[in-house]
Order: structure tokens, then sequence, then C-alpha cells
């Protein structure tokens, strides 16, 4: 490199006071597996990444259909990094479907967890610029007009998507009807109402509510009626047929990540070991495709091998004994420096005298000698990137405390599609009322946060959990429930519950916590909302920004030993301490609401539309075989017309 072609060091300089080239947390999340990836230097741990494609290779070549391999490192090695290389990966080149399986609220029912899991990944964009549901969905599609003999070209997920949001809807109702009848002619299914959910994610404004019915979360029964499916459909049967169906057009790889969370459920198993068992029962049951589960190598060996019959773990690594993800040398550590600070100069059109600069590359290899992680390194670079002058880019704006890192890391996180998930914002508020206990808020001091919250002490599936304080010298019990259902028997299971006309849960007030756009329907609300209403009772809107602080600041909680390496104790000096600036503690208005006077602002709630008869899923397949055969392909030709 001539010097002529350098950038002027000032120039250099004035960029990296501005912006320092390592201010993006040292953490990889779900957010950067589904979303833009983190800085990836591919030669990192090939071997990992390499062997997941090596199978799917030889599963396509007909070797063999499924596998399993186990990745065991170290926090911090770059374990998540190797599911988002393999997950972006897949997205440029495709040749899969992609699933990742990184969160169970409710380990005591991990396989409802996953066939919620397993929706919300098919959500997700794929490889040819449609979700992935609107692929397969295409796939079956495609094989219905190679059946009929229609002879026209087939058509492409994107395309057909946007043939059939350009529709009416009683016309897309007549196509969903056909496909769903046509497919199930020409192919073996258990349950059809599965295929016609799936042919519905085509329909951009049906496929959110698709995609819940297929999760097995109940729709409201306007909508089931309009979509002709059961209300709802929760099974692990509706899992394995999902899978079968993928597995008829595509190979699957499936990722479980944060197994090393120390969570126990009522069995006393830890969720390295349940998720265990259920990653035996999908290899069994899956019919093609590649399972990566990755933990560190202690709970691999404690946890998994060491308590669990071997017919278990042994299913975790089918296809070879576990991988160890390596650390760091001097070679990868400049390696590593120099991607991240090639991006950061290029973006600027930049060029400096040196790969590593502001650093010299001598400290980095005896910062490689200690065989460091990525994440150690990077944090370092993080603290170090100084100017020979020793000014510091970026210091009054990037945080360095680590549980600042750690929680503005997970606040970076997407939960859009987890507001419809019950337990996980009830453990997000249960969390955010544990740390305000023996504290005054909204003239309520709270004294304890009670979790089994009937008489007879048990845990309650709908009403999450119950706050116990004092108020104007009166004990309040506060009866919290977390109710996005849509509609049906959940919904009103939960709104009894807070009314407690039996008093079964010894409520002084029940508080409805509830997206307010969700409606309604009028039986309910003259039921259970007016009663609510008229005894004191509070509904609290659940606003996204009001909840997000609180599922960050939980999720910090839990990883807390197994990823961040920060104690409880460095957590609740950082909500005291950065409670106003990012709404914890005291100073989070969700919490706030709850705990203040009721105010009860129920005819906020919209209105559900009235329904003109339930359709049953009897009726629904009634409907299926009604018309003829020349109909039928009528139809069907009408879909194809501009394909």
């Amino acid at each position: 490199m001539t010097s002529s072609l350098i950038s002027h060091v000032d120039e250099i300089n004035a960029a990296l006071l501005s912006h320092n080239p390592f201010s993006q947390p040292p953490f990889v999340n779900a957010n950067n597996v589904w979303g833009k990836g983190f800085p990836d230097v591919e030669t990192l741990n090939a071997h990992a990444s390499n062997a997941v494609f090596k199978v799917l290779e030889e599963i396509r070549a007909g070797l063999y259909p499924t596998a399993s391999i186990l990745i065991t490192a170290q926090n911090g090695t770059g374990k998540t990094h190797i599911i988002s290389r393999i997950r972006h990966r897949l997205q440029d080149q495709g040749g899969a479907l992609f699933i990742f399986a990184n969160s169970f609220n409710n380990i005591n029912q991990v396989k409802q967890g996953f066939q919620q899991t397993l929706a919300d990944s098919l959500s997700n964009i794929g490889s040819q610029g449609a979700k992935q549901w609107q692929e397969l969905a295409t796939s079956m599609a495609n094989d219905v007009f190679k059946a009929a003999k229609l002879n026209a070209q087939l058509w492409e997920p994107k395309n057909l998507v946007k043939k059939i949001e350009s529709s009416d809807k009683q016309q897309i109702s007549g196509w969903v009807n056909k496909l769903t009848k046509s497919f199930c002619k020409i192919k073996t299914v258990q349950d059809h109402e599965v295929v016609r959910a799936i042919f519905w994610t085509l329909a951009e404004d049906e496929a959110s509510y698709a995609s819940n019915w297929l999760a097995g979360k109940e729709i409201a029964q306007f909508k089931a009626n309009e979509l002709r499916l059961p209300s709802q459909n929760q099974s692990f049967d509706t899992v394995l047929q999902i899978l079968a169906l993928v597995s008829e057009y595509n190979e699957l790889v499936i990722c479980f990540d944060e197994l090393d969370l120390p969570e126990v459920n009522d069995a006393g198993l830890y969720k390295s070991q349940v998720v265990a068992g259920l990653i035996k029962e999908l290899i069994e049951n899956l019919k093609r495709g590649v399972i990566l589960s990755v933990m560190m190598p202690g709970v691999w060996k404690e946890k998994v091998q060491g308590e669990l019959p071997r017919n278990v773990s042994d299913k975790m690594t089918t296809y070879c004994s576990p991988l160890d993800l390596k650390y760091l040398d001097g070679d990868s550590t400049v390696e590593l420096v120099s991607f991240f600070l090639k991006d950061y100069y290029e973006s600027r059109e930049l060029i400096p005298p040196d790969p590593v600069y502001p650093f010299d590359e001598g400290q980095l290899r005896a910062i490689g000698g200690e065989k460091p992680t990525v994440r150690e390194v990077l944090q370092w670079c993080r603290e170090n990137c100084k100017l020979p002058i020793g000014i510091h880019p970026g210091t009054d704006t990037d945080p360095t405390d680590p549980v600042e890192l750690a929680f503005t890391s997970e606040l970076s996180e997407d939960i859009k599609n987890r507001l419809d998930d019950n337990y996980f914002l009830a453990d997000a508020l249960l969390f955010g009322f544990q740390t305000l206990t023996g504290k005054t808020v909204e003239d309520v001091t709270v004294k304890e946060v009670v979790t089994r919250v009937p008489k007879k002490g048990k845990k309650d599936d709908y009403l999450n959990f119950k706050v116990v304080g004092e108020e104007g010298g009166d004990e309040v019990r506060i009866g919290v429930a977390v109710l996005q259902y849509e509609g049906g028997g959940a919904l009103g299971a939960g709104l009894r519950r807070l009314v407690d006309g039996d008093k079964r849960f010894d409520l002084t007030r029940g508080c409805l916590v509830r997206s307010k756009g969700k409606p309604i329907n009028s039986w309910f609300k003259k039921t259970y909302l007016e009663p609510l209403k008229a005894m004191g009772g509070e509904f609290a809107e659940l606003i996204e920004k009001e909840v997000k602080p609180l599922v960050a600041i939980r999720a910090v909680h839990q990883k807390r030993g197994s990823d961040y390496g920060i104690t409880e104790e460095q957590i609740s000096k950082f909500i005291v301490d950065k409670g106003s600036q990012y709404w914890l503690g005291v100073h989070n208005p969700l919490l706030r609401e709850i705990l203040s006077d009721p105010s009860c602002e129920l005819d906020n709630i919209a209105d559900e539309p009235e329904i003109s008869e339930e359709i049953t899923s009897d009726q629904s397949n009634d409907a299926e075989v009604e018309g003829s055969e020349e109909s039928e392909t009528k139809g069907l030709e009408e879909l194809m017309a501009y394909a």
C-alpha cells in the first residue's frame, strides 16, 4: 500500500472519536440470528458450521435422513455465533428451512413451547424473499397444480403471495378451500386443518392468525369462523405433521440454544435435561434434517450425560462426538480485530495506515497468546480503542458497565412476535415486581410477590402472580393476569379468576394486563369486565415500550452467570442507578399502573365482531367435499392464470 492511498491520520482519528468501531455489545442474540448478523469471521470455528452443511449435503444425497450435532463450548467462544452464521448462510443460499429454539418460557410444557417456537421461526423470511411458511405453502400449492396437470409455470413464493394479496377475501377463501381439498387428495394427511392453516399464511392479512393457530394458540371465534378452522389446535401431533410436510420439500435445520440457564421444572429437571428429552423425540420423528444443540461442557457432562438415560443423551450426538469450539490465538485475534476494523473503515471510505490501527499488532498477538474468547477480545477492544493521544472514542455515549452492556444488548431484541406470549410477558412483570419488594410505589408498599396464588398454594395457568402489600394501613392482594388470548375458553378462565367471585384466590382486586387493541366480545365484557370494574379492579394497558425494559432486565438476570458473568448485586445496583433512564424498578410506568389507584378504563378495549354461527371441524370438513371436481379444477386454473 503506497502512502498516497492512506487516509490522513487526522481524518481517521476524527472518525474514531465520533464512533467506536467496537461499540456494539459483544453478545450475539436472537436479533442477530434473525436480523442483521453479528460481524462474522467465518474462518473462526469453521469446523462446527461446516459440519452442519456437510450433514445437509449428505442428507440431500440420500446417505441418511437425519442427524444430530452437539457443540460444547464455554461462554463467549461463539456458540450462538455459529447458529447465526448457519441461519444467514441458509438465507443467502437456500437449501433448508431454519428453526431457532432458544426460549421455552414454561419448561413444564416444553412440547407446547416448541410448537410456538416452530410457528414463530417459520414466520421469518426465508431464502426466497417470503416467509418460510409461505415457501412451504407455495411448494404444496405447486404440487397441487402439477397433480392437476395444469400446464403453466409454477409459482415462486413472493409472486403467489402478491397474487393472493391482490384478490378479494371471498376469492382467497375459495382458493384456500380448493388447495386444501386437492392437496389432501394427493398426500396422506392426518389433520386437514393444518394444511388449510398453512395455505392461509399466503394471505398477508390472515398470516398472523394462521401462524398463531399453527403455534397452538387460541384464536377468536369470529376469526376461526372466517378461516374455517377450530379455535385452537395445541398438539404435538400438529408439530410432527408440520415437520413431515416441511420434509416433503426441504431439509430442516433445528437449532437449540440457551440450554445452560439454571431453570428447573416442577419435576426437578433442568432446562438442558428437558430439552434433551424433546430432542430425542424429534430426532425419532423427523424425516429429513439436522438438529444442532449448543451448551457448556459442564452442563453436557453433568446434567445430560451424567443424569439422563444413555438413549436420551446419545440422540444428541448421532453424527459425531461433541464438537468443541476453540479459543483464539495470536493469528485469529489479529484476524478478528482486522475484520471489524475493515468493515468500519470501508463504510467510511477510509484507508488506515495499518489494518489494526489504532491498535498494535504485537499487542493483539500477546492478548491472543492468553487464549481469550471472542467476547473477551471484543470487550477489550471496546474499552481500549484509544488514539495515540490517549482519548477514548465515544466515551460519553458508550457504556462500559457490564450490566449496562448486557442490558442494552438484550434491549435491542425484537419482541414484537412475543407480545402474545402470556408466560413470557408475565415472567418479565413478575421479576419487575420482585425488584420492588420493600419499596413503596403509588402509595403501595410491596411486601412480597406470590406465584402460588390459589389458597391451596398451587401455581395457576391464568392468574400469573399476586402482589401482596400495604396501602393506607390496609393489606392489598393484587392478582395480576396477562391475558393476550384472542378469545375463547382461555380468556374466559383468566377473566373469571380476576373477578374471583368465589374468593378462591383471596384477592382485594384483580388487574388485567392486555393490549388495548385486542378486542373482547360483548358477552365477556358483560360477564367479567363489568363486575371487575364494579369490584375496583384494574386494566393496565400492555404497551411494548413499557414492558420491553422489563423483558430485557429479566433476560440479563437469567443469563447473569451463563452469559454475562455478573452478579445479582450488580444488577440490583444498575436498576437503582439507571432505573429512571431505562424505565426500570420504581420508574417503570407499567408496574406503577398496576399498583396505582384503579381507573379501570375498560371502555377503551375494542369490541370483538359478533359471530353469526360457530363453524366446527366437522362442518369445515363437510364444506371441503362440496363442489364437483370440475369446479375445483376451474378454481385452480383461475389461481394459475398469472403464474
